[in-house]
């Protein structure tokens, strides 16, 4: 019995650590020694886009938001705008329209029923070649049209997505840790892109072939892995392009960033699910790195609380007392940094704190998806 659960504890832990280290490391030196033959267009010509925005209660940065589009470096005649606010009952649709022309079409239905469905309607009124989706509290870098739509002169290529980069503001408490993680996920992803497909595209800056996307089933929370699973199994390619830049502020509340964790975590367990005939057994490259990247992510704080009761049940034995000592050590500076999480924190600190609050959130996430009450209609962020 003792074997069984020394076999257990180590497997755990190197499941843990090959998520969080050894695939991110592993792939990107992988990718570093194969060629890319992937060439991006120098834009000859420019297809057309229509850069869709979904919005819902966006009043307060709507306007701004507009006026970073309008700014973006792109033909004007190749280059359609829409704004989608269903269900908004503040004055977002009243904002967008102000500005509606030609090239410029503002959509509101007083019905709210989720992003996907919103994003449903407005591809019903778009002329581009290219689908571009964007949300309402991020600002694009003035190139990320030309760095997105470069890369669909290879007929492989059905989908691109960007960067997203948080800005930095002290006063804002999930600042230091959303924008670490997202330089982290931005390797990973430059590693997978470069060997094939990324595992999953960023909603927030997403280029999509129009005659590649399907309508986006409603009942999904995770429109961007919806969109990224149809055009894999299409036999298509989805990639990354780092200098496609969204950025955006962090959330005011750490709260509101455990709130995303929660609802995107639910959202992932729904794609495994609908997925599973897909990625299991995970024989093909994109499941392999699907399942190193995501699905064992998502694991990742069921491990943690099975490698804390192993250790406890293998403390009499020296390397289980070692492990213990050192997770309660961990977990107690993550404590003491919630608690004092409005505080101006050293790194040290913040880190184990913004590791296991996120990691708590992605478990709630699973409990939520469980008991089946997580819905596409998602909480508001404060901005």
């Amino acid at each position: 019995m003792e074997l069984f659960l020394i076999f257990s504890l180590y497997l755990l832990i190197s499941l843990f650590l090959y998520n969080y280290f050894i695939y991110p490391a592993g792939i990107i030196f992988i990718s570093k020694l194969v060629n890319n033959k992937h060439k991006p267009s120098s834009l000859d010509s420019y297809p057309s886009v229509s850069f869709i925005i979904a919005a819902y209660n966006e009043d307060k940065v709507i306007r701004e938001k507009i006026i970073n589009t309008l700014e973006l470096d792109y033909p004007e005649d190749k280059f359609q705008i829409i704004i989608v606010s269903d269900g908004s009952d503040d004055n977002t649709p009243k904002i967008a329209n102000e500005y509606a022309d030609s090239n410029f079409i503002a959509i509101h239905d007083a019905q709210r029923n989720g992003k996907s469905s919103a994003l449903n309607r407005a591809v019903e009124f778009a002329t581009g070649e290219i689908l571009v989706f964007s949300d309402a509290n991020n600002d694009f870098s003035k190139n990320a049209i030309h760095e997105l739509v470069k890369h669909f002169s290879d007929v492989n290529i059905a989908a691109v997505t960007g960067s997203k980069r948080i800005y930095k503001n002290s006063d804002r408490q999930s600042a230091e840790g959303d924008d670490l993680y997202w330089k982290y996920e931005s390797a990973i992803k430059q590693a997978e892109s470069h060997l094939g497909s990324i595992t999953a595209a960023e909603g927030e800056i997403l280029a999509v072939r129009k005659s590649s996307f399907n309508p986006i089933d409603p009942t999904l929370i995770n429109d961007d892995a919806a969109i990224t699973f149809d055009i894999v199994k299409s036999g298509s390619r989805i990639i990354y392009e780092s200098n496609a830049i969204a950025y955006e502020e962090a959330s005011k509340n750490i709260m509101d960033d455990l709130r995303v964790k929660i609802r995107m975590t639910s959202g992932g367990f729904q794609t495994i699910v609908r997925e599973f005939a897909f990625l299991f057994p995970p024989l093909s490259w994109f499941s392999f790195t699907f399942w190193s990247h995501k699905i064992l992510r998502w694991l990742a704080p069921h491990f943690m609380i099975l490698i804390l009761l192993l250790s406890v049940l293998l403390s009499h034995r020296a390397d289980g007392l070692f492990l213990l000592i050192t997770q309660l050590l961990f977990y107690a500076i993550s404590f003491y940094g919630w608690r004092n999480r409005e505080s101006d924190l050293p790194s040290y600190i913040y880190i184990p704190m913004y590791f296991t609050s996120m990691n708590i959130a992605l478990f709630i996430g699973f409990i939520k998806f469980l008991a089946k009450k997580q819905n596409v209609q998602w909480t508001k962020a404060e901005r």
